[in-house]
C-alpha cells in the first residue's frame, strides 16, 4: 500500500489510521455481554505489583495516557506480544504514536490553529481516548485462565469494542496482536513487517516535517502541506528501493574476453 497522498490531510489522516489508535471508541467486535469471573493470580507473581498494571481497567486507562501523551516507553510497556514481527509491529506502533503527538503538538504552537480542511486530523486521537477513558468506567470483564476481556458499551459514535488483556508476573497487559489486528487469519509475517517498516517510515516523514517547523523552514500551513508530502514521498522512495536491495540479485562483472591468437 502506498504511503503517501495527494494532499497533507490525506497523508496525516493515514498517519492516524495507522496508528491503530483511532478506531478504539469506534469498531465494533460483536462480543457477547460479559460476566465477571474471579481471576487467578499467577504463582510467580511478585509481592507488589505497579497500580497502574494492577487491574485490565487500570491498564487499559494508563495506555490511553499513553497514547494521548505520546509516550512511546509507556505504550511499550503497556502490551505484550509474541514474536519478532509482532515486536517490530508494537515498536513502529510506539515510533508513529510519538512522532504524530509531537508533530500535532508543534505545528499548532508554531503556526497557530490549523486550518478547516486540516482540523479533523488534529485532536482525532485525543478525542478516540477522551471517549474510551469516558466509557472506561461501564465496561464489562469476563477473566478466564489468566486473559481479560473487556468490552465497552456502546456510545453515541459507535458500537462497544472488547480489548483483551493478559495476566502476567508483573500485572496486565493489553494484547498487542489483538489490539493491532496481528492475530487475523492468514495474516503473513511478511505483511506484519511491511506495515511495520510503512509506519516507521511514515513517522521519520512527520518527524523531519516537525524539524521543519522548529528550524524556521515551514512557517505557514500552505508550507507544511508541500513539506510533509515532500517527506513522504522521500520514505516513500526510501522503502522502495530497500525492497529492491533485497530481490536484487547482485550484479556480477563479466568476465574479460579471451586474448587474442598470434
Amino acid at each position: 500500500m502506498c504511503i503517501h497522498g495527494k494532499y497533507w490531510y490525506g497523508a496525516m489522516t493515514l498517519a492516524l489510521l495507522l496508528s491503530a489508535t483511532a478506531i478504539w471508541a469506534n469498531r465494533a467486535d460483536g462480543e457477547t455481554t460479559a460476566v465477571n469471573i474471579p481471576a487467578t493470580r499467577p504463582a510467580t507473581a511478585p509481592a507488589k505489583i505497579e497500580a497502574r498494571y494492577a487491574t485490565p481497567t487500570a491498564v487499559i486507562k494508563t495506555l490511553a495516557l499513553a497514547i494521548k501523551a505520546g509516550n512511546s516507553d509507556s505504550i511499550r510497556h503497556c502490551l505484550v506480544v509474541r514474536g519478532r514481527a509482532g515486536r517490530a509491529a508494537v515498536a513502529a506502533f510506539c515510533h508513529i504514536s510519538a512522532a504524530t503527538e509531537t508533530f500535532a503538538k508543534i505545528a499548532q504552537a508554531k503556526l497557530g490553529p490549523p486550518p478547516v480542511n486540516m482540523a479533523p486530523a488534529f485532536g482525532s486521537i485525543d478525542a478516540s481516548m477522551n471517549r474510551l477513558l469516558a466509557l472506561l468506567p461501564k465496561v464489562l470483564i469476563t477473566i478466564h485462565n489468566g486473559t481479560a476481556e473487556v468490552k465497552f458499551p456502546a456510545s453515541a459514535t459507535g458500537q462497544g469494542q472488547t480489548i483483551f488483556v493478559r495476566q502476567l508476573a508483573d500485572g496486565w497487559k493489553v494484547d498487542g496482536a489483538k489490539l493491532l489486528h496481528l492475530h487475523k487469519p492468514g495474516l503473513a509475517v511478511a505483511a506484519v513487517q511491511h506495515r511495520a517498516r510503512q509506519l516507521n517510515l511514515l513517522a521519520t516523514a512527520l518527524q523531519k516535517t516537525t524539524a521543519d517547523i522548529q528550524t524556521g523552514k515551514v512557517k505557514t500551513w500552505t508550507g507544511l502541506e508541500k513539506d510533509m508530502e515532500l517527506h513522504i514521498l522521500e520514505s516513500q522512495a526510501a522503502m522502495e528501493a530497500k525492497h529492491e536491495a533485497r530481490i536484487t540479485p547482485p550484479s556480477v562483472a563479466a568476465s574479460p574476453p579471451p586474448p587474442s591468437a598470434k
